[in-house]
């Protein structure tokens, strides 16, 4: 193997360092007033709403209407002119032809004193008011994204003049037309008009030839076009320096105030900016005290190489930083919500499982006589394949979360466009952290570790992990086939009690599953409790509920979650109506709304739907690959029982759900797929071993035997990754826990348990199970 110079390792330690200073501090500069950015930074990162608190919800049309593709378009832009009117330019918009609704994400804006969710969907949902104005006097100009000026509210003629409204256009669509100057194509917006609106507009025109017709969208204008000559005829064509997605959008703004049915909601949420901010900083806190004590951990157990490890893992978070804020000139930024943040101290986790492996491998290699150079290089070579499958199977666990729970994805043609950004958020980052371990965990420190090597001083093999000179290295010869009826016996015993549990207490699915609605706030003040608040609401309202108080041990005040009876969703109104109730009736109270949901049942069952599905997708993807990547030792053996591992520690983390009281959501799948993304990984590491032994022994060797010393191979790195990824989650765990964190807490409890089971059912279910399969596939030949 060709040595690496030793001037190496201190170069990929200097970019490195600098990949992590950019991408946490970003580089800027400055041309007179403006900050130019050169990179983008951490401060760049897009938070969602669950940090920045705002707002989601689903629009549909009222009346049970069925609104073709166009005119949910049209409808989709109304919204984003009444956001942009508003200076809310970071939000996420986009139409569900399928499920004929339009879907809206929007944090509060840095400087909103009135946080008032109810208020905000009642503005972007109410009909448009589509007017044509004689001239083009405002009130207001302001400068909205990319410096474009907006004008707002008419005054003077333009104010008392109305020419046209939204019911007087049939029809506004793009086209395209041949300039009568100069011969060229041009983008134009073509309106067909009613009889009543052509002869309004034949007047105008004839009486404003060589002045300005405005077209204004509630107080906002949208164009301003010359008249050229009097239009008699009721078609209308507007032409300018239109570019195709102009010339789309200004008709659809048009069409728009045509529309013939109004805005709904269906489902929202809403979450306080209090809330969310209090979360994010917990979670930071979080990423670094597990970052802190998963280093500690390899330094302890592999010395030089948990030196290499950290600085690795280290680059690693800088990738994942820089893919998340924008920092690589292709990638926008970001999204980042409170699960993709939790991703992200998961892969720090499993982004470790690389070096663990290459470190365990050439401390084996050591402790069997080789040299340095010798061990280094069976190192690397023997462990690169067992950490490329187990890396790809997790990759495949991220990208059919993100394929699934995408705004756009393969699903919708059945269950529509998703609905929540969490997932899709925790699918990218535990991607992005993948790919980043395979830079990082696999090439850097190959190439640190090999340069250190190259210094005499780090050239002692206790340096490398291996036993001090004179002291025999521990070997293990545990018998775990011989053992396996007492493995399934503790296995069946934890399902069967937890799932009586589980029977006796019952599941309780969220409503983001079975509909409903739920509102929660923070009360200052005395003078009530559970029974009165739910009291007052039934004989206000006629709304049953159920109400709970708790305290916010970081702040010390009471927070009171009202949920509502049945799977019916609430209107804005109707949770307006709930706290002037409330504050009406608790004059020495002050309710202030932390948050809101609001889902209707129909789309909780598809959205139900379209978990279980991706489930089986991703199951049957990873029975696959397994099967194609060991067919030389068992193939669809070796996929059938881990399969089979899986669904064990799936079950056992499903009855921690319900056995906590902790609702099946979101969170739950994401919980599950990545138990099968994690959980497959050590399998699938143990099964790479068993390949690489049976190649070494030859086909005599009896397949027990080859897994019991496979198994005794692996079983150091198989707990330590268990260890630094259990570790990180009780970090994440603890600091949700005291900062009250629900949906933090809901993934991190679940997964500390699924981590444990996964860890037994991969060293000792998974692998026996696969064992008796071949034995008794020997038997019967």
């Amino acid at each position: 193997m060709r040595r690496v110079k030793k001037p190496v390792f201190f170069v990929v330690l200097v970019l490195i360092a600098a990949l992590v200073y950019t991408s946490l501090f970003g580089v800027y500069g400055q041309n007179g007033d403006f900050k130019v950015t050169y990179l983008k930074g951490a401060g760049d990162i897009r938070w969602g709403i669950d940090i920045r608190g705002g707002v989601e919800a689903t629009f549909s049309p009222a009346g049970g209407i069925t609104a073709t593709s166009s005119e949910l378009e049209s409808a989709k832009q109304i919204i984003e002119t009444r956001m942009v009117s508003q200076n809310i330019t970071d939000y996420e918009l986009y139409t569900d032809e399928a499920n004929n609704r339009i879907i809206v994400r929007f944090p509060w804006k840095s400087d909103e004193a009135d946080f008032d969710p109810e208020k905000a969907i009642n503005e972007l949902s109410a009909t448009a008011m589509l007017t044509f104005r004689e001239g083009m006097e405002y009130e207001t100009m302001e400068y909205g994204e990319g410096g474009r000026e907006i004008y707002k509210t008419p005054k003077g003629t333009t104010a008392d003049t109305i020419i046209l409204e939204g019911a007087d256009v049939v029809t506004a669509q793009p086209g395209v037309q041949q300039d009568q100057e100069t011969g060229a194509a041009q983008y134009v917006v073509q309106l067909e008009l009613s009889e009543e609106g052509k002869e309004k507009f034949s007047e105008a025109t004839g009486r404003l030839i060589g002045s300005v017709i405005s077209i204004w969208m509630d107080d906002v204008m949208i164009s301003y076009p010359n008249v050229q000559s009097q239009i008699t005829d009721g078609n209308a064509v507007i032409s300018g320096t239109f570019t195709s997605e102009e010339a789309t959008t200004l008709a659809a703004q048009i069409q728009a105030g045509a529309l013939p049915f109004a805005l709904e909601t269906s489902n929202f949420n809403s979450l306080a900016p209090t809330l969310g901010s209090q979360a994010l900083s917990a979670m930071l806190m979080a990423g670094v005290i597990a970052f802190i004590v998963i280093a500690v951990l390899m330094i302890v157990c592999f010395r030089l190489p948990g030196v290499v490890a950290v600085i690795s893992l280290a680059g690693q978070m800088g990738i994942c930083f820089a893919a998340v804020s924008g920092f690589f000139p292709n990638m926008n930024s970001f999204t980042m919500t409170l699960p993709g943040i939790a991703g992200l101290i998961l892969s720090i986790g499993i982004g470790v499982d690389a070096n663990v492996i290459t470190a365990s491998r050439v401390r084996e290699e050591l402790n069997n006589g080789k040299t340095l150079d010798g061990a280094l290089k069976n190192g690397f070579q023997s462990s690169f394949w067992a950490i490329f499958d187990g890396n790809i199977t997790t990759a495949i666990v991220a990208i059919m979360l993100m394929m699934v729970f995408g705004p756009s994805n393969i699903l919708s043609m059945i269950f529509g466009q998703s609905t929540t950004g969490s997932i899709f958020s925790f699918g990218f980052t535990l991607l992005v952290g993948i790919i980043a371990n395979f830079i990082m965990g696999v090439f850097a420190t190959r190439l640190m570790t090999l340069s250190l090597a190259a210094f005499k001083p780090f050239r002692n093999h206790w340096l490398f992990g291996a036993s001090r000179e004179g002291r025999e290295a521990r070997t293990r010869s545990f018998k775990f086939f011989s053992s396996r009826k007492t493995y399934y016996t503790i296995s069946a015993v934890v399902i069967v009690v937890g799932l009586i549990a589980s029977l006796v207490m019952g599941p309780k699915l969220d409503i983001q599953f079975a509909g409903g609605a739920m509102i929660r706030y923070t009360v200052e003040g005395t003078g009530y409790d559970s029974e009165s608040i739910a009291s007052t609401i039934s004989g206000e309202m006629g709304l049953d509920s159920s109400v709970s108080i708790n305290k916010d041990i970081t702040s010390g005040q009471d927070s009171v979650t009202v949920s509502f009876a049945g799977n019916k969703s609430l209107t804005p109104d109707q949770q307006s109506q709930v706290a002037e109730v409330l504050s009406s009736a608790f004059d020495e109270a002050t309710f202030t709304l932390l948050e809101s949901n609001s889902v209707d049942a129909t789309m909780g069952a598809k959205f139900f739907q379209k978990c279980m599905v991706c489930f089986v997708l991703t199951a049957i993807l990873l029975l696959v690959y397994i099967a194609l990547r060991f067919k030389k030792i068992g193939g669809l053996s070796a996929g059938l029982t881990a399969i089979v591992a899986l669904l064990h520690d799936v079950i056992i983390a499903f009855c921690v759900f319900v056995i906590f009281g902790m609702p099946i959501n979101d969170i739950f799948i994401a919980v599950v797929l990545t138990l099968l993304g994690y959980s497959l990984n050590s399998t699938i590491v143990i099964y790479d071993r068993v390949r690489e032994n049976k190649r070494k022994l030859g086909p005599r060797a009896e397949f027990v035997n080859t897994m019991n010393l496979s198994l005794n191979q692996t079983l150091g790195r198989t707990v330590l990754t268990s260890l630094t990824t259990f570790l990180a989650l009780v970090v994440v765990l603890a600091v949700a826990g005291i900062f009250s964190i629900s949906t933090v807490v809901s993934f991190s409890l679940p997964m500390m348990v699924g981590v444990v089971a996964g860890c037994f059912s991969s060293q000792f279910i998974a692998p026996n199970l696969f064992a008796a399969w071949q034995v008794r596939k020997a038997e019967s030949r």
